[in-house]
């Protein structure tokens, strides 16, 4: 057996030898290929997330293989005469080698081809060029990283070195933002803070390249990092950093200390998994006495700490509890909670990660504690039912049966502006930046400005109550009991298209800017696209109104109906793949979903929250 240092093939005397062809002659077949050593070492990545050593029970499938060999382009079976015959990698003193002129780069667990010499590995002929390991690890990342799941999974089980390649942050970075369901506002905004490049692992051979600083534009967008970059930097300059923060607090211990702890990586891309806010902001002793001008270090070092890049996300974690929690939406898992409080049929619904916001026909709006489930504020206004809101960082806009529109102050809870010029209830609001869009009973949809509160226009067209509008970018979308859809320019008022297909009213749309989801009492939803009007889909299932719709883009959609159901579906295909009965004992009007919950209300009174993420970490990606 030889030494770590060496590589993971075994050779000696009396090794199988394979001839070379003669010039002119032909080539011996090759035998079949064998699963070896290196490979059984390797760790296996399954799709659970959990990482086992790799057995001489579970060896590589033909069909692994034959992905893998197709997915780094080496053919299968078209080896050419070099290909048969085996050569160890010469020793980087010999300077014939095109690769030891580099000099850092050491052998690792493969081998080469030579057209002249016979094999003296111990391997079969006939595997191909192993040249992933040979490649400098940045280089190497380049090929690795554009891999699918699948590919990644297999690349896992082939070896030592190819198993570092697979598990490189980098790598799992880009598989989770390829998934378009993932691609929550928090997790696109945890990416976009880090700049996450592909790390050399430990004990690798630092090689200079040409290719790495075009290699660090293409996936940082900077060739050298930065502080405000969004990742812990390397080495002497985190040492520096910290040392230097201890300084300015008159600790010359801790500065010394932070100094030789971080210094320790200097020279390595490794990134310590140490949090420079417990190295450089030590809880206070107690009974110590501030020294000179403590207040004033104590203001640089908080500025400091609040330009401290924090430490990446673990992306493959990510991507394990993303995965999870896809498997729980398909089989149905999840913890189910019941809130009540309202005195009456529960209308409408709008949450987020902090709190939960309902209107009910008992007149009043309550904030709900997300993660408690606790009402935390009540709140009145108006003089009937509150039958749509919706609410952003700084405003709660609310629609009652009153005739009138709300625009309500988040601290204070107090109504900021009434908005009163419908001549019937209003049935939805929707809201941007500069406006207000509500629609009616009246058959009308109006157009406030948002600061104001003035009326700007008023839409008429529809035959019949408005009972749903959508607004995205300069678009409006409405949707009403005279059974069509239409979509309105928002600055002028002009009608641009008229969607026509559902053959009685509609009770509910969504609108994503491309796509158009319905839904209407002849118990259909459809999916229609939102340039060309023509209808994509036809979503079958329910068995009475279809009241309510949430979709966000991506492929999933959820609907609640009169007939007491919530349905998951997937327009694409027009799959239900997922049907939540024997909840609410009465009609559903509104539903809303995120990444790991469903919440609905209905006429029962009753709030109901579906919580996927049971025994989850969805922190970053709800």
């Amino acid at each position: 057996m030889k030494s770590g240092s060496q590589s993971d093939t075994d050779s000696g005397a009396g090794e199988r030898q394979t001839p070379c062809a003669e010039p002119g002659g032909t080539l011996p077949v090759p035998p079949a290929p064998s699963i070896t050593s290196s490979m059984r070492e390797g760790l296996s990545i399954y799709p659970g997330g959990a990482a086992s050593p790799y057995t001489p029970t579970s060896p590589l499938s033909l069909s692994q293989t034959s992905s893998m060999r197709s997915f780094m382009k080496v053919p299968t079976g078209q080896q050419s005469a070099a290909a048969s015959c085996r050569l160890p990698l010469p020793p980087p003193s010999q300077p014939s080698s095109p690769l030891s002129a580099r000099g850092s780069v050491k052998r690792r667990d493969s081998f080469v081809s030579s057209p002249c010499r016979p094999a003296d590995t111990g391997r079969p002929a006939g595997e191909g060029l192993d040249f992933l390991t040979y490649l400098p690890y940045e280089i190497a990342m380049v090929i690795v990283i554009h891999a699918d799941f699948p590919a990644i999974t297999t690349i896992a089980k082939v070896s030592r070195s190819w198993n570092r390649f697979s598990r490189d942050n980098a790598v799992w970075r880009r598989l989770f933002l390829q998934q378009r369901e993932w691609r929550t506002q928090r997790a696109m905004a945890t990416a976009a803070s880090h700049s996450t490049r592909p790390r050399r692992p430990p004990g690798s051979a630092l090689s200079i390249s040409p290719a790495l600083s075009a290699f660090d534009a293409a996936t940082s967008g900077a060739s050298t990092p930065r502080v405000g970059d969004g990742e812990l930097h390397d080495g002497a300059h985190l040492a520096t950093v910290a040392a230097a923060a201890a300084a300015s607090r008159g600790d010359g211990a801790a500065a010394s200390l932070t100094s030789r702890i971080l210094s320790a990586y200097a020279g390595s891309s490794l990134r310590p998994a140490i949090s420079l806010q417990h190295m450089v902001a030590p809880s206070p002793t107690p009974g110590a006495m501030p020294g000179p001008g403590s207040s004033s270090s104590h203001q640089q070092h908080q500025q400091l700490l609040q330009r401290m890049p924090r430490a990446p996300p673990d992306w493959r974690y990510l991507f394990q509890q993303r995965l999870e929690l896809d498997r729980h939406w398909r089989s149905g898992t999840a913890d189910v909670h019941i809130l009540t409080g309202h005195a009456d049929s529960v209308y409408c619904v709008q949450y987020d990660h902090d709190k939960i916001v309902t209107g009910s026909r008992d007149r009043t709006i309550k904030i709900w504690d997300s993660g408690t489930l606790e009402c935390l504020r009540t709140m009145t206004g108006h003089e009937a039912s509150v039958l749509c809101l919706k609410y952003d960082d700084t405003v709660l806009v609310t629609g009652s049966s009153d005739a009138t529109v709300i625009v309500w102050d988040w601290e204070t809870g107090a109504p900021r502006l009434r908005l009163a010029s419908h001549s019937a209830g209003v049935l939805d609001v929707a809201f941007n930046d500069e406006h207000i869009v509500s629609c009616s009973k009246d058959c009308t949809i109006k157009v406030w400005h948002r600061a104001t509160g003035r009326l700007l226009r008023t839409m008429a067209g529809h035959r019949g109550p408005v009972n749903a509008v959508q607004l995205h970018g300069n678009q409006i979308v409405s949707a009403s009991g005279d059974s069509l859809i239409k979509m309105w320019d928002l600055r002028t008022g002009e009608l641009l298209r008229t969607f026509s297909g559902h053959t009685r009213g509609l009770a509910c749309v969504q609108f994503d800017g491309k796509t158009i989801v319905s839904g209407s009492s002849d118990q259909l939803i459809k999916v229609w696209d939102a340039k060309t009007g023509r209808c994509k889909q036809t979503l079958r299932g329910h068995k009475d109104l279809v009241r309510t719709l949430h979709f966000a883009g991506g492929t999933r959609a959820v609907s609640g109906s009169y007939d007491q159901t919530i349905k998951v579906w997937d327009i694409t295909t027009g799959e239900c793949t997922l049907d939540l009965k024997d909840m609410h004992t009465s009609w559903v009007f509104d539903v809303q979903f995120s990444a790991s919950r469903i919440v609905s209300t209905s006429q029962d009174q009753k709030i109901i929250l579906w919580d996927f993420a049971g025994g989850l970490d969805v922190g970053d990606i709800n």
